[in-house]
């Protein structure tokens, strides 16, 4: 028997609010930001976090890092666990350098060094803030954006480079 998450009538009117917001923002041109909010706060009631990932082209990038990386177990589980770290409206890394590499339980230095492989082959970004970065996972890898927020951060992203 599958187990069901009780709702109460508040909840089960907030998602119909929701659901005519969506239905009545379907299909006018120029609110695609809002309506993918309007998603992520219906998909967030469910309790999952959603990133929707290329398969293939992220298996490319494991397989390239597992091959090719000074660190191949490290630079992996980094890798993966940008997704996570991602906010539900765009794809800076929400994280320090330090913070990341409390989470993968390595030295900030090395976390420079893999970020730096992996942007080698276009699987993130960098833009210069100050003195400091802030990293960006390519889209065209995986995303939260939906619908025309994706497409263009799609177009825009730099293309892999995954060459043997």
């Amino acid at each position: 028997m599958p187990v069901t998450r009780l709702r109460t009538r508040k909840d089960a009117k907030d998602r119909a609010t929701l659901e005519t917001v969506l239905g009545l923002l379907a299909g006018i041109e120029g609110v695609e930001d809002v309506t993918t909010l309007v998603g992520r706060k219906l998909g967030a009631a469910r309790g999952w976090e959603f990133v929707m990932v290329e398969p293939r082209l992220y298996a490319d990038v494991v397989e390239h890092l597992t091959k090719h990386s000074e660190r191949p177990h490290k630079a992996v589980v980094l890798f993966t666990r940008l997704f996570q770290l991602l906010p539900p409206d765009g794809n800076e890394v929400q994280a320090t350098r330090a913070e990341l590499a409390r989470l993968v339980e390595i030295e900030p230095q090395d976390v420079s060094e893999i970020m730096g492989e992996l942007e080698a082959v276009g699987a993130v970004y960098r833009r210069k803030e100050g003195r400091g970065v802030r990293y960006f996972v390519n889209p065209l890898l995986g995303t939260h954006l939906a619908g025309g927020a994706r497409d263009k951060a799609q177009a825009e992203a730099p293309r892999l480079q995954l060459v043997e």
